[in-house]
């Protein structure tokens, strides 16, 4: 009776904003108590109030079963309040059991509303549509959808309305509804009704999203509509629906041209006039003739797109402006070189990249490829560059993938300057912010120097200054030095790193300016004597730039083969200086003393790469480390030779060297050698014993020489070369029987065909009569052996390894929930095939049991038969008794024998008092035993002694 309303609830929130949580929790609590009362006004009261909680945040499915009582409410007002808390409590239909009863419920307000055919029970049936659209599951939809379709002809457009587009939800739940219906929704497009009409259209627009070729058929009827209708908000998916049907039907593309140039000349709606030009974009694809011409007038129609498209990105309104861009988009895919020749689009594209909106600025982006020429490539790249200074977070990344794009695409047929683009690539590798994109950065590098050798000297020299500016002294070389402490992607480090090692014969020519000059030493320190010198000081220390962060594993890899490469170049540099009497031929030498610093560099490094943790590090700075050792360089603590002996020893090695680690540069493969390559297919594959062939066993004589193992008692346990860390050995319990008889624990050893066990000795296999290598067998996969998985066939505790099959795959991406499986449920329904004879729609009908059909008899059998009764019960208390003569217990496999009377001793005569007192007497057979008597002696282990007679007359004695 003073229970709070919903005015009273709201405003005691905006009263308490210091403790709105308490005051909330307490209301909740009052709310709970509510719903408890049996008084339908006070549940709807508290349903209200819980709703706009609900709102806020606050979960109230726990109420859904109060929503259901007030639901079955027969006030309308009351019956809203239920339906409208039905619709948000229950946000997950197909968890909750409450829907369930829901059904019948529904089922009534639907079928009340064909009762009368107006009036309240159409509102009734309204609110029970709505709900029905927000709690719909598979199993609600298959049992209301007759109803559904039933109330398609119900007189009242506004009921027909409501079905309509509450099918859509229900075929989503239940897709195979949409078969069963679709007839009666097609016959929905020809009502008398223009808003049942456009109901009708906007479901199949909705539907033909997730498979347009199902609705084809009903092309004519929507091209009907297209030309007729005067409805705009109509005519908008009609448009929709009749361009998503050109990919399946191209031939409709010319059809629909001039009606839609009609809407776009005709109508002022905006949304009309995009969606209309929108849809000319998706003809415009599809417009070529058999012989690959086109009408003739295509050309108007770009004019007419180009123009109206025009005038959205020119409008004001920041909507507007997106759509005209997405329809540029859509336009050029059909008319790539449209925007050649407009001059003043192009300039709208680029202005739109200075808008606020990132995504206005992301579909600008998106479409500079189109706009872009040999000649205005320079121009366009040098702006987005100075967009990406300004830009920040994922939009920076954007503009540094699209300006690679541009400038890479179909084998950068729009660059005229490699070394321009080199520069380029060198600027984007020093911003910050666009990690992901440092790898797509450093293949270009690659690629460029690669496959252009003009630039290839220049990309060496660009590479050099990346990897010596990172040094720590750089700033200490020079004040006016404007690369000091510059910022370079981690990524694109190797790159520059293999540039200079692949390329390091270019290095002098690299160094050289244009004029002639020497170029500006680049050191990495003050301790630097030279180029080479530099370069292996900053590919062989262990630390960045700023000494704080350490290089990652995979880089130190990569820098010390390249700073081998250098060491070898630089070698060769100074055997070529001395061969031409200490004269350098371009200016650029490698002088005695920078070839003895650089050997000493590299011995101090090397050591402390190979105590790194990563093996690939640790095996190339161990092999690097025994390269240099073995030409006769000392080692890194000991007296160290004077320079000039030291570089006597490198220029006597500078042809191993090069000979070692720079054999000859990499060249690039034309595409039309890579063409024909492909063609002629991969080269035929060579047999074991093929390769055998070409081997000459007799060089590897050493590597028979095997090192003993000892056990703890020194005794040899086999061989260390034998003892493997990836073959577990093979137990007893494991061992296979083959057509002989014999197991892999008891194999017979031979001298030809041998394996080494793990721990030690030759093992060979018999297979019945004939010995295979078990090496080459288990390997190259020719062996008949039994897998570890078939051996564990039957085994239900093991798991295989195998690759999951395909069908595994499919069945765990489609169980996943959500509405992607609906729509890809929904997609799946054909409606191009008739239905069978088995869609139909579900009957539910209550089991009658049939009624018992009793045949009256005639009255003078009735009194007949009481009288024989009557006669039959005197006759029983005159006649003594029988045995028992049938299975009391119903043990049919036991049959009584029959009692004889004359077997027996006559009992004694029955007197009234006997017969009174029910006494009688009951002959037993002689050496037999009645089997219900004795069904439990077998199983108690009893004998019962067999009497003769059983005499159960009072007075009478045993015989």
């Amino acid at each position: 009776m003073f229970e709070k309303t919903l005015n009273d609830l709201v405003t005691g929130i905006r009263a308490h904003r210091r403790d709105t949580a308490l005051y909330i929790s307490q209301n909740i609590a009052q709310i709970k108590e509510e719903l408890k009362s049996s008084d339908l006004f006070v549940k709807a009261n508290a349903l209200e109030k819980l709703t706009f909680l609900q709102m806020m945040g606050y979960t109230m499915s726990w109420a859904a079963f109060s929503s259901v009582e007030v639901m079955s409410s027969p006030r309308f007002a009351l019956k809203r309040v239920g339906y409208l808390a039905a619709c948000q409590g229950l946000d997950q239909p197909d968890k909750s059991p409450v829907v369930l009863l829901t059904t019948n419920l529904l089922k009534k307000e639907l079928r009340g509303a064909t009762v009368g055919g107006s009036g309240e029970n159409i509102y009734h049936a309204g609110l029970a549509i709505n709900a029905l659209s927000n709690i719909v599951t598979e199993d609600l939809g298959r049992e209301l959808l007759p109803e559904l379709l039933h109330m398609l002809n119900h007189p009242s457009p506004y009921v027909r309305k409501k079905a309509l587009l509450c099918l859509y939800k229900v075929f989503l739940k239940y897709p195979q509804g949409l078969r069963l219906s679709f007839d009666k929704i097609k016959m929905c497009l020809e009502d008398a009704h223009p808003s049942v009409v456009s109901c009708a259209v906007n479901v199949i627009t909705e539907l033909s999203d997730k498979n347009p070729k199902n609705y084809l058929p009903l092309a004519p009827e929507f091209f009907k509509l297209l030309t007729s209708s005067a409805n705009n908000w109509m005519l908008i998916k009609v448009v929709k629906l009749l361009g998503s049907l050109v990919p399946e039907e191209p031939r409709l593309a010319r059809k629909l041209l001039e009606p839609l140039c009609n809407i776009v000349r005709s109508t002022h709606a905006k949304s009309l006039l995009y969606e209309a030009v929108y849809a000319i974009t998706l003809c415009l694809q599809y417009v070529k003739k058999a012989d690959g011409s086109q009408p003739s007038n295509i050309p108007g129609v770009v004019e007419l797109c180009v123009e109206t498209l025009k005038g959205f990105v020119q409008d004001s309104d920041q909507n507007l402006k997106y759509l005209g861009l997405v329809g540029f988009g859509s336009l050029l895919q059909s008319q790539p070189k449209v925007l050649h020749s407009q001059s003043e689009c192009k300039g709208l594209i680029l202005n739109c990249l200075s808008d606020e909106d990132v995504t206005i600025r992301t579909r600008a982006l998106g479409l500079l490829k189109f706009v872009t020429t040999k000649r205005n490539l320079v121009e366009l790249i040098t702006q987005l560059l100075r967009h990406v200074e300004a830009a920040s977070g994922e939009y920076r990344c954007d503009l540094v993938e699209e300006i690679i794009r541009m400038c890479s695409s179909n084998k950068y047929e729009l660059i005229v300057d490699f070394a321009w683009y080199v520069d380029v690539l060198v600027t984007l590798a020093g911003v910050r912010g666009i990690e992901s994109q440092g790898d797509v950065i450093a293949k270009q590098w690659i690629d460029v120097a690669w496959r252009v050798l003009p630039v290839r000297s220049y990309a060496v020299r660009r590479s050099l200054e990346v990897l010596v500016c990172r040094g720590p002294g750089a700033a200490e070389v020079g004040a006016d030095n404007k690369d000091a402490d510059r910022h370079f992607l981690p990524e694109v480090l190797p790159a520059a790193a293999w540039i200079v090692g692949e390329y390091s014969h270019l290095i002098p020519e690299a160094l050289i300016s244009n004029d002639g000059g020497d170029e500006v030493d680049r050191r990495y320190d003050s301790t630097t004597k030279g180029p080479y010198h530099g370069l292996i000081q900053a590919m062989t220390s262990p630390i960045d730039a700023a000494g704080i962060t350490p290089i990652v594993c995979s880089t130190q890899a990569v820098f010390v083969q390249n700073a081998m490469k250098v060491f070898a170049a630089a070698c060769q540099r100074n055997s070529q200086t001395y061969g031409n009497n200490g004269i350098s031929m371009n200016g650029i030498e490698c002088s005695d003393d920078e070839l003895a610093a650089c050997v000493d560099t590299l011995m101090k490094h090397l050591e402390v790469y190979m105590e790194s943790p990563d093996v690939e590090v640790k095996e190339r700075s161990f092999t690097s480390h025994q390269l240099l050792l073995s030409i006769g360089l000392p080692i890194t603590g000991s007296m160290l030779s004077p320079s000039a002996s030291l570089a006597v020893t490198c220029r006597n090695a500078s042809h191993t060297l090069t000979y070692l680690l720079i054999p000859e540069p990499m060249k690039p493969i034309s595409a039309k050698a890579q063409r024909r390559k492909l063609a002629e297919g991969p080269p035929s594959p060579l047999s074991v014993h093929e390769w055998e062939e070409d081997i000459n066993w007799d060089a590897f004589w050493f590597l028979e020489e095997e090192t003993p193992w000892f056990g703890q008692d020194g005794t040899i346990k086999g061989t260390a070369e034998s003892i493997s860390f990836t073959k577990q050995q093979s137990s007893a319990a494991s061992q296979i029987s083959y057509d002989d008889g014999k197991t892999m624990g008891g194999l017979a050893r031979s001298g030809t065909d041998q394996i080494s066990s793990p721990l030690g000795g030759a093992e060979n296999i018999s297979f019945g009569s004939t010995t295979k290598n078990f090496y080459s067998d288990y390997v190259f996969g020719t062996s008949n052996a039994p897998t570890p998985s078939t051996r564990r066939e039957g085994d239900p505790f093991y798991l295989s390894s195998a690759v999951p099959t395909s069908e595994l795959i499919n069945a765990t991406h489609t169980g996943s929930p959500g509405k992607a499986k609906e729509f890809e449920n929904l997609a799946l329904v054909d409606l191009t095939t008739p239905l069978g004879d088995h869609e139909v729609f579900p009957r539910n009908e209550h089991y009658t049991v049939p009624e018992r059909h009793i045949e009256p008899k005639p009255k003078e059998e009735k009194a007949k038969k009481k009288k024989k009764d009557k006669k039959k019960k005197s006759s029983r208390h005159d006649e003594p008794s029988e045995a028992v003569t049938g299975d009391l217990l119903g043990f049919e496999s036991l049959a009584f024998e029959s009692v004889d009377k004359t077997s027996c001793i006559s009992a004694v005569a029955v007197n009234n008092t006997s017969n009174e007192s029910g006494w009688e007497t009951l002959p037993t057979p002689k050496g037999s035993s009645n089997p219900i008597n004795t069904a439990f002696d077998d199983l108690l282990g009893l004998e019962m002694p067999v009497e003769s007679s059983i005499c159960l007359s009072s007075g009478a004695h045993p015989c």
